[in-house]
């Protein structure tokens, strides 16, 4: 589960990333309770599944597949049981997890706790209603790669440290 190189490694550039206005704000986002938990729980399963090796979504493969679990959602269910059932059916994909990841954040966004850190684009750069959408699904997913590099880089020193404490280095 490596992030795509382009994806935020420090908390300046996940600042600049999501547009927030200070490193203070980009470092209470990421310990907010919904982002901390969402997180635990995309990394629990995907770090589980043996899925360390596998690249990140991209963001349109995750709108995308969003869209089209809309598309299907049962008269009596939701968007997140939908996805949810993806993520039990397919715990070796990333995708699904992702996907319920980038529904979780979405949720928090728009809450009121949550709207502060949901930056959208400039009204001149907005061309279409569904480019905000877009846009909070690019940034979304940058907090996820930021996460996710984060994670990788604190497993690579536990391991650094344990072999030092072990007389390997």
């Amino acid at each position: 589960m490596s992030a795509h190189p382009k994806m935020p490694k420090t908390i300046e550039e996940l600042q600049a990333a999501l547009r927030l206005g200070s490193k203070s704000d980009a470092e209470a986002l990421i310990k907010a309770d919904p982002v901390t938990e969402a997180a635990r729980m995309y990394l629990n399963r995907c770090l589980s599944s043996g899925s360390t090796r596998k690249q990140l979504p991209d963001w349109k493969h995750v709108d995308i597949y969003l869209q089209n679990k809309r598309m299907k959602v049962p008269v009596r269910g939701t968007l997140e049981q939908e996805v949810a059932k993806d993520c039990t059916d397919k715990p070796y994909e990333l995708l699904p997890h992702a996907g319920m990841f980038a529904l979780r954040m979405m949720d928090f966004l728009i809450s009121e706790k949550g709207e502060m850190y949901d930056i959208p684009l400039e009204t001149d750069k907005i061309r279409y209603p569904r480019d905000v959408q877009f846009d909070r699904c690019i940034r979304i997913m940058d907090l996820l790669g930021f996460l996710v590099n984060q994670n990788r880089e604190m497993k690579r020193e536990r391991e650094e440290k344990k072999m030092k404490e072990d007389g390997w280095i």
